[in-house]
């Protein structure tokens, strides 16, 4: 037997939805599904072998594919130190308000006396670290990260949404509703695992573990592309799912935990979450008859989707995945829970359902690794002249104006013009402002000039140099601020407010200079305006 682990990292956002959520809505699972990875690992199967479909009757494609010979295990998502996580126990609590110590009760039951308020640790993912000789063990908690986008549905006769009253419902038109995808975000690494029962079918297998792949739906609106890429392959005798042998012993009891969803019958061939009935399933795979102490489950509907037939497939209720099953210690052969372990129990073993853990989490009290998961950042090149630069530069100057714009507002509201000019006076002058900001490149010559004509006007001299701001007449005080090469200190703005993405700075260019000052001085001069029709009414 072999084990072959690859890890998925997700180049677009990844929408594999659950059943949960309303009509307009599409929810992706917290994981990649092991029934997805193999739909993906067949396509390229069919790719390789020039294969049109697969023949289901032909022994050699059902081992590969349908009958539990080879079983494709669900992508979990990496934890800070690059490990696969593992579904976080439904029997760890915390007290509330605490999120540092949780408590396992598979362990250690609480005390019924007890008046603390507890609660399940809140995060999907988690990974344990070393024990340690002094303290308690630490645990790493992962909830993966979300893309959460809203949608327009297009008329499909028109190709884009359209209104109520531009559609005919005659012609098949339907108004575009709006429908939110919140799908896995781009960029996070997944691990999955292949189990292959025979060596000559994971020789097959290995070379369909690498390269691009889609998984999901939406795959035209810009969802679902990945990349795979193998990362370890072992035999079956030095592998453990969770990364650490069961031999452990808890007072006399063993722990079950399901690392993924299961599908249990009951007797009446109902698919059910009964505690007795996977008791009973259990004792029956392991030859002995169990007891069972505690459980602490929950249960979840899951389906899916044939794209073979483009149906859904049946729901079903399911043993959620993190559910906790206490027993007393069974007098069997420890190669049976091995085996156990291996295989897992319930229906559909091959897309991943029934994976389980025995004694994989043993201490009463744990502690939650506070550091926070590292970003791997990858330094792109940008080659001069590119589209990228010229993308990268007009989003910069973008962010630059932004800022500008807030600078500017904020600096005008702080200017009072005392005893102003009258409104027509005014308005000559905002007049000449505008049309140089119409230009392409507006320019001071003609608002200077326009300022020297003033001077020898006695009538509008004396209102100029009667309205004053601070010490200084209006008259010199624009001149001044027109004229001022060190203008970025007039709107508190240094170098280092200047964005910069990717290595592309954003430049303090002179035509942003004469721009922002011809608009300072006129919205200094438009709030000294309306105020004084406020005092004329």
């Amino acid at each position: 037997m072999r084990v072959i682990a690859y890890r998925i990292t997700l180049l677009e956002p990844t929408l594999v939805t659950a059943l949960q959520g309303d009509p307009n809505e599409g929810v992706a699972f917290d994981y990649i599904p092991g029934s997805v990875l193999r739909g993906a690992i067949i396509k390229k199967y069919l790719r390789t072998n020039h294969l049109t479909e697969l023949d289901a009757a032909d022994p050699h494609i059902r081992w590969l594919f349908f009958d539990g010979t080879t079983r494709y295990l669900n992508g979990y998502p990496l934890d800070r130190l690059g490990k696969r996580t593992l579904p976080t126990p439904l029997s760890w609590h915390r007290e509330k308000g605490n999120e540092r110590e949780i408590f396992d009760f598979a362990v250690e039951p609480p005390d019924i006396s007890d008046d603390k308020q507890w609660q399940w640790v809140g995060k999907p993912f988690c990974s344990l670290g070393e024990p340690e000789e002094e303290g308690k063990q630490k645990v790493r908690l992962v909830q993966p990260e979300r893309h959460i986008a809203v949608h327009t549905a297009r008329t499909r006769r028109f190709g884009r949404a359209m209104p109520a009253n531009v559609i005919d419902p005659s012609k098949g038109d339907v108004p575009g509703a709006v429908y939110r995808y919140d799908a896995l975000a781009a960029g996070q690494t997944f691990e999955a695992i292949v189990i292959c029962d025979n060596d000559a079918d994971a020789q097959e297998i290995r070379p369909l573990l690498s390269g691009e792949v889609t998984l999901g739906g939406s795959r035209s609106g810009g969802y679902g592309r990945a990349r795979l890429e193998v990362v370890q392959e072992k035999t079956i005798e030095t592998w453990w799912e969770t990364g650490i042998p069961f031999g452990a012993k808890v007072n006399g009891k063993i722990i079950i935990t399901f690392l993924s969803d299961a599908l249990i019958r009951d007797d009446n061939g109902q698919f059910t979450v009964d505690p007795e009935a996977v008791t009973k399933m259990l004792s029956q795979h392991l030859g002995v008859n169990l007891r069972l102490q505690h459980a602490f489950l929950r249960g979840e509907v899951v389906g899916g989707f044939n794209r073979k037939w483009g149906l859904p497939l049946p729901q079903a209720l399911a043993l959620r995945m993190g559910s906790v099953f206490v027993f007393d210690r069974p007098d069997c052969d420890e190669s049976k829970l091995r085996q156990l372990e291996l295989q897992g129990i319930g229906e559909r073993r091959v897309e991943g359902f029934g994976r389980i853990a025995i004694n994989w989490h043993t201490e009463a009290e744990l502690e939650v690794d506070p550091t926070p998961p590292s970003r791997t950042v990858h330094s792109v090149q940008i080659l001069s002249g590119s589209d990228s630069e010229r993308l990268l530069k007009q989003m910069a100057e973008r962010m630059l104006r932004r800022r500008l714009e807030e600078r500017l507002i904020a600096r005008a509201n702080q200017i009072d013009i005392i005893n102003p000019p009258s409104n027509a006076q005014i308005s000559r002058l905002r007049s000449i402002l505008h049309d140089e900001l119409m230009k392409e490149t507006p320019s001071m010559q003609r608002i200077l000039e326009f300022l020297n004509s003033i001077r020898e006007r006695n009538t509008a001299r004396r209102q100029f140099e009667r309205a004053r701001i601070g010490t200084k007449s209006l008259l010199n005080w624009l001149e001044e601020t027109l004229q001022d090469s060190a203008w970025e200190t007039r709107f508190g703005f240094h170098q280092t407010d200047v964005p910069r993405i990717g290595g592309i700075q954003a430049s303090l260019t002179d035509a942003l200079r004469i721009e922002y000052l011809i608009r300072l001085v006129d919205a200094v001069l438009a709030r000294a305006a309306k105020e004084r029709r406020k005092e004329a009414e």
